[in-house]
Formats: C-alpha cells, structure tokens, sequence
C-alpha cells in the first residue's frame, strides 16, 4: 500500500510540469494532418527497403490526392497554419506568393516538417491582407486545392532534400481565398 502511494505521489509530480495544450484546429484539418502522418510513417517503417519503400509511397500519393479530392472537396476552411513565406511574384508583379506550414508533430516546429499550403494570391484586398503578415504569424485561412485536368500537385516543401518521403515535408499548390491573422 506504501508503494501504491508513493508511486501515486510521483505520477502527480511528473505529471505537474506537463503542459496540456488543446488542439483548437477544425476537426477536418486535424484529420487531415493525422492522414498524412500515418501516410509518413507508414512509408519511413520500410526502412532501406527501396522497392517497398516506393511501393508504399506511391500509393500513398495516390492515396492523399484521393483524400483531398473526396474527403476534403478540394477545399480547407479556417485551417490554422503559420505564415513560412511571403513574396512578390515575379512573374505578376499584381500577385502575391504565400507558403503556410501546419504542423505535422507538435514536438517538432520547424518548416521542414510540416504540411505546406502555397498559394498565389491575385484578389487585390487579400493580396494586401497578406502582405501584412509576417513570418511566423498564425492565421486562419480558407481557399480551396488546385486541380488541373484531374491532377492535384504534391511536391516536398524540404530545401535541404534530407529525406526521399514526400509527406515529410509535403507542399499542395492552393487557392486561398480568405486570410486573417491569429
């Protein structure tokens, strides 16, 4: 009973310095992160296995773009993200170029392991919207995917090309169509 006890009184003290933070994003958008780290680990437990590896990963394109088109309706509405670029475009001088990461695991921030939304914004109002947001900003965002002739791009967002896993780091091309900021 003395052990019960004490071990009771350690679980209470270990647990004191956790901090519990509550997901806030929308059910669809959580759903949709956990799908594609599913669709992440799945294809980084093949190991070194190169055929199985890709094998797996192919299908899991297949697989998210099927999501995206079905479960999603090629749309995402007030998805919390963090702003990880914002520029002018090049080639449209009226346009405004915009990359927004969601995270993949909370333990891990960084751009470079995240769910990434880009987008070139034309409208005029949110093109000013969003030039008023910073790197790092939170927002809320609404828009829809970008389906060309049946296709849905998938690129990895990853400049370093540490990894040969597209949903480590995986980029859809988008339509936003609504932005505030957090």
């Amino acid at each position: 009973m003395k052990n019960l006890i004490i071990a009771l009184i350690m679980l209470g003290f270990s647990s004191c310095g956790q901090k519990t933070v509550e997901d806030k994003r929308p059910a669809d958008q959580m759903n949709f992160v956990k799908y594609v780290k599913e669709l992440r680990d799945r294809v980084n437990a093949a190991g070194e296995d190169k055929t199985l590896r890709g094998k797996i990963l192919d299908q899991g394109v297949i697989d998210v773009k099927v999501y995206v088109k079905d479960t999603l309706s090629l749309k995402f509405n007030k998805w919390q993200a963090k702003v990880l670029e914002i520029k002018q475009n090049s080639q449209n001088p009226a346009s405004t170029d915009v990359k927004l990461g969601m995270t993949i695991d909370p333990d891990n921030q960084s751009a470079e392991k995240a769910i990434v939304l880009s987008s070139s914004v034309i409208d005029a109002a949110l093109s000013k919207t969003i030039k008023t947001l910073k790197t790092g900003d939170q927002v809320i965002v609404s828009g829809d995917y970008i389906e060309k002739k049946g296709f849905i791009d998938i690129d990895s967002y990853s400049r370093y090309k540490f990894s040969k896993n597209v949903f480590d780091n995986p980029e859809f091309k988008t339509n936003i169509t609504a932005a505030e900021k957090l």
